[in-house]
């Protein structure tokens, strides 16, 4: 409701107040009669006005109370507004405004039990409860304190705890695309770790190149003086290596200037366990399993799986409706493993074309044969197959006619390529 109200800070408060005005005003009229309806009206007003007017809101509650006591009302049902603007005014008010609200409403609940209590006269019903001497009137404003004071309380501060979780906690969906994009700037950052690896080397390379422009410029000055003609030879040794140089800063250059920043630990296996929770949160059943006996691979290749199985489920995020399971099964073997991401999503749309009775349930022959002979194709997959055979993995999209797609990534000689070789203890 917070988030409602936030997007629509005027039409979502009139839209409240209208619709408990309707139902606490009926119920007040048939109860007490067309005046009730007057303090109902006001009460709803500062309702509308307490997201964008909280200021104008709290004197009206005031005002609210001031005209149940001058038409000899009891307590409105209309009352219970009060809760819900003492609601949005502790979520989207300043701090002095939200304490001068619940100050201000629970002086006016104070003012209205102590005026039921000892104004009405003896043996009149309130809501079930007969004031029938002294003692009963003290009986009645203690229980009138103890109503306004626990739900006014109560309300104000739901509202502070709604604010603190909307505005600096943030909610389950928050919460999910932060995990994605720490997911996403965890593979950034590693590939620009492994960029820097490799703009050291040619770093290094360079320097090499222009020592020996430098020697052999400072060679052929001698040279030339001893036999003319070796300056020619050591001009164009020198401006072999100048190219060289200069290809090399090119590739250094052209690697540096990518649109990716900052350097932490790669992300590995372990992460994908919070993946999966980041994806339950949008909605997904997302569920990770792993069979067999796991060795211990190197971050290069932990990153390459991790990353092959975030652009599965991105691929995933974007194809399929909500309520689609996805599972991400790892099979772990002696030399390799397979991980398949698995997900029902044609399933799942044609679940909704039915119960919109716009399809069938079925698949016919044309989605096998489809299934069997159409390749699937894309930048993406092409991206996941490249990276996967380095080492020497590959990767298969395949269609399950009915059902959803399946991405199968197998590492065959996963140990070979990349594992690491336990420690002498």
């Amino acid at each position: 409701m917070i988030q409602w109200i936030q997007g629509h800070k005027w039409l979502s408060p009139i839209i409240l107040a209208g619709a408990l005005y309707l139902a606490l005003g009926t119920l007040d009229f048939f109860i007490q009669g067309p005046s009730s309806l007057i303090p109902g009206f006001i009460f709803a007003v500062a309702l509308a006005l307490s997201a964008r007017l909280p200021q104008a809101s709290v004197p009206l509650i005031a005002i609210a109370a001031a005209a149940e006591i001058m038409f000899g009302l009891r307590p409105v049902a209309a009352n219970l507004l009060t809760c819900a603007i003492l609601f949005v005014i502790a979520v989207f008010a300043n701090r002095l405004l939200r304490r001068i609200a619940l100050l201000v409403t629970l002086i006016s609940g104070v003012v209205l039990s102590w005026y039921v209590s000892f104004t009405l006269p003896l043996s009149t019903d309130v809501y079930g409860l007969l004031l029938l001497n002294e003692a009963g009137r003290f009986t009645g404003l203690l229980l009138g304190l103890a109503v306004v004071f626990a739900f006014n309380s109560l309300f104000w501060i739901l509202g502070r705890l709604g604010a603190t979780q909307y505005f600096h906690v943030g909610s389950s969906q928050d919460k999910a695309v932060a995990r994605r994009n720490q997911a996403e700037l965890a593979i950034q950052i590693a590939e620009q770790n492994e960029r820097l690896e490799i703009a050291r080397d040619i770093n290094e390379l360079i320097i090499q190149k222009i020592t020996a422009v430098i020697s052999l410029a400072d060679g052929g000055t001698y040279a030339v003086k001893a036999d003319p003609s070796a300056g020619q030879r050591s001009l164009e040794r020198i401006s072999q290596s100048a190219r060289d140089a200069h290809t090399e800063l090119r590739r250094l250059y052209d690697m540096l200037h990518r649109e990716h920043t900052v350097t932490s630990a790669p992300p590995g296996l372990a992460d994908l366990q919070p993946l999966m929770v980041a994806y339950r949160e949008f909605g997904y059943n997302a569920s990770l399993r792993h069979e067999g006996p796991r060795f211990e691979i190197n971050e290069g290749a932990a990153l390459t799986i991790f990353k092959l199985v975030f652009d599965a489920l991105e691929n995933i995020k974007k194809h399929t409706p909500v309520g689609t399971d996805v599972t991400v099964d790892f099979s772990w073997v002696e030399d390799g493993m397979q991980v398949l991401v698995k997900d029902n999503g044609i399933e799942v749309s044609n679940r909704g074309l039915v119960s919109l009775q716009l399809e069938d349930t079925g698949y016919t022959a044309e989605d096998d044969l489809k299934a069997l002979t159409e390749p699937i194709t894309g930048p993406g997959f092409t991206a996941m197959r490249e990276r996967a055979a380095i080492y020497g993995g590959s990767v298969e999209v395949t269609r399950v006619p009915g059902v959803g797609f399946t991405v199968s990534a197998i590492f065959p000689r996963l140990r070979e390529f990349a594992a690491i070789a336990p420690q002498r203890r």
